[in-house]
């Protein structure tokens, strides 16, 4: 068993190590070069796929612990990406200042769709391609003679009529999210749920924090020889994450309520449940900046912008391994993000 546990711990330890790296690059940074026009295509991606993870993974059994009886572990979630959630067209801003190579200290108003490109097709999202790079690029004018000579200068000077590079993505083929989760069992067949992740470094990124509670009602002692154990829970929490210099990216808080069932056969359990549930982030306000090569700053504003997650139901199939206080678990919900998860930790019934 010894050798199990070792196995199941270092499933989690890569886990949490694959979450750290989604939040290798600065978020924040990122979206302060995306631009008004296209945040929501950019961010909506992740998003959801963190609003699937935070509303995953709240049972294993439908055998409610005994008063004072608990258990303690780690829950990974893997909320699943298809490829049609990491493209997007980027819509460039309307117009983009320049210098003027003849005259350093002026600067001209390029337009869009006339002097460079109106749209850039087949860009990466936040869960794209991180590798390659895209770029807005100038075209040269037939009648400006200004605007031909900055088109001339930039491809002289920089190697290219490449005038910024657009936001590249973290190359993720799942969204995964660490859920630490204590549970404990009270009178009348009740049983309260802790998540809780203190504030956080994630690396360069900034800082994390995340808080649930939740309630079970243990169903079936009110159905004596009822076949299987049948329970219903409800959930709230909330997660937030912080620049690297204490500035608010984003808040995400999470709703669900449902009911499960399951059934022990020896030392395994087979579990499921439908559950309805809702999500929302919330994106603070970005200032951000488009920069042309030679150093000229077009600035925008992103607005304060909320997001609701996709799903608004799910039904959940599950097995849980208990080997003497040692609980393992996995599972899958269909919805329309699907989420796989994961956990194992320590259970006293």
């Amino acid at each position: 068993m010894k050798s199990i546990v070792r196995y199941l711990l270092a499933v989690v330890c890569v886990s949490i190590a694959a979450s750290r790296y989604i939040v290798a690059q600065d978020l924040s940074a990122e979206l302060s070069r995306v631009g008004t026009l296209n945040v929501k295509n950019y961010v909506n991606p992740i998003f959801n796929g963190f609003a699937a993870d935070l509303n995953s993974g709240f049972y294993h059994s439908a055998d409610l612990h005994g008063v004072l009886g608990f258990d303690v572990g780690v829950k990974v979630g893997l909320a699943q990406i298809i490829d049609a959630n990491k493209k997007y067209d980027f819509i460039t801003p309307d117009h983009i200042s320049i210098k003027n190579p003849a005259i350093p200290t002026q600067t001209i108003s390029l337009n869009a769709g006339t002097d460079y490109d109106a749209v850039v097709s087949g860009v990466p999202t936040a869960v794209g391609d991180k590798s390659t790079k895209f770029y807005v690029k100038m075209i040269r004018s037939t009648s400006d003679p200004i605007k031909q000579a900055i088109f001339d200068n930039l491809v002289s000077q920089h190697g290219s009529n490449n005038l910024f590079q657009i936001p590249n993505g973290f190359d993720l083929a799942a969204v995964p999210l660490i859920m630490p989760q204590a549970a404990i069992g009270l009178p009348f067949g009740l049983e309260v749920i802790v998540r809780f992740i203190p504030t956080v470094s994630a690396t360069d990124a900034g800082k994390f924090n995340y808080m649930g509670f939740g309630l079970r009602y243990n169903i079936d002692q009110w159905l004596p020889l009822f076949p299987v154990n049948v329970a219903v829970h409800f959930m709230t929490q909330k997660m937030n994450f912080i620049s690297k210099d204490d500035k608010d990216i984003f808040n995400a808080s999470g709703t669900a309520y449902g009911v499960e069932v399951s059934k022990k056969l020896l030392f395994l359990t087979v579990y499921g449940g439908l559950q309805l549930e809702k999500s929302t982030f919330t994106l603070s306000q970005i200032d951000g900046k488009f920069t042309t090569p030679d150093g000229t700053e077009t600035p925008f504003t992103i607005p304060e912008m909320t997001f609701e997650g996709k799903n608004k139901s799910r039904a959940t199939l599950g097995v849980r391994l208990l080997l003497l206080i040692v609980n393992v678990h996995a599972e899958y919900s269909f919805a329309k993000t699907p989420v796989a998860a994961i956990g194992v930790g320590i259970s006293l019934r």
